[in-house]
């Protein structure tokens, strides 16, 4: 048997009243547009909320419609990706818009998923906001939130869509899947304010986790004290295969549009003070790039594509 929640009802009341009251305010959630919600989910991935809304509003402001980012080129959207990294993300963008600009908008989740580049989170944010469909989404936040109000923290997969699924609000699903990610961002945390839940009455997890987060936050202040911490060793960034592919993106990015670099140019010019990689290596990224669909190599010149 699935996982459950009791007292679904009132915790549906509970939560929609605290959203109601402390939203997270961001103008992708008012509009209803689909394209709005589109792109800010595909920001949203890998990327803090802070960071987003000026990027969102940047790129909304370049391509306002689905349409108009379907007809721009693919370097033009790399361009105005800047600053939001995994540069792969404005590609499947890019290419999702394409797809809808031709066939039109799929009013549910199932079909959203049908289209490259879009993913089950993103088909459910795009179907609740925008069609009113109780598709439920499932992030870290809502899982963490969900698997408490269940008493299972452990739950994952398939079986925690299917308790997402079974917990929405049905007339409500976008302010519900609102209101899940904003309350384990901001309540229901890692480290959770139990003493500020609405919902703890509810909560079989509380007699676990708020013990847990007392403990949690003496061992942070304890390291945040004048003992020295160990830290973990993490290969170096700079100078690795991902720093200098990103080097090259940057490099192409600030080109005016329609000029390109020479291939054996690159070496020098991605290293930033490193040993220059090899020719070949740099020709391995730039084949990676391209591979990717954010480089395009011609007559020995590499450039955005177009």
């Amino acid at each position: 048997m699935g996982a459950r929640i009791s007292s679904l009802k009132h915790i549906q009341r509970a939560l929609l009243a605290w959203h109601h009251a402390h939203a997270l305010q961001a103008p992708w959630r008012d509009s209803r547009d689909p394209y709005h919600a589109l792109v800010a989910a595909v920001m949203a991935q890998q990327t803090q909320m802070s960071r987003v809304v000026p990027s969102y509003e940047r790129f909304v402001a370049a391509f306002p419609t689905v349409e108009s980012l379907a007809a721009a080129s693919a370097g033009d959207v790399i361009r105005v990706w800047a600053g939001m990294g995994y540069n792969q993300r404005a590609v499947r963008l890019h290419r999702a818009a394409r797809r809808i600009a031709a066939d039109g908008w799929p009013r549910t989740a199932a079909a959203l998923t049908e289209i490259d580049g879009i993913g089950p989170f993103t088909a459910a944010i795009i179907a609740s906001f925008a069609f009113a469909e109780p598709a439920a989404c499932v992030d870290t936040n809502v899982r963490r939130v969900l698997g408490r109000l269940a008493g299972d923290e452990s739950i994952d997969g398939a079986q925690l869509q299917a308790l997402a699924d079974a917990s929405i609000a049905a007339g409500a699903p976008a302010s519900w899947n609102q209101a899940l990610m904003d309350y384990g961002a901001r309540v229901c945390t890692a480290r959770p304010k139990c003493g500020e839940c609405v919902v703890a009455s509810w909560c079989p997890c509380r007699r676990e986790v708020a013990p847990l987060a007392r403990v949690a936050d003496a061992r942070a202040a304890y390291d945040a004290g004048p003992r020295p911490r160990a830290k973990k060793r993490e290969a170096p960034f700079e100078g690795s295969a991902r720093y200098y592919r990103g080097r090259i993106v940057d490099l192409l990015r600030a080109l005016p549009p329609g000029d390109a670099l020479a291939l054996d140019a690159l070496p020098a010019l991605i290293a930033n003070g490193n040993p220059p990689p090899d020719a070949a290596l740099t020709a391995g990224l730039v084949a990676a790039l391209e591979r990717a669909g954010l480089a395009q190599v011609r007559a020995g010149a590499v450039s955005l594509p177009d």
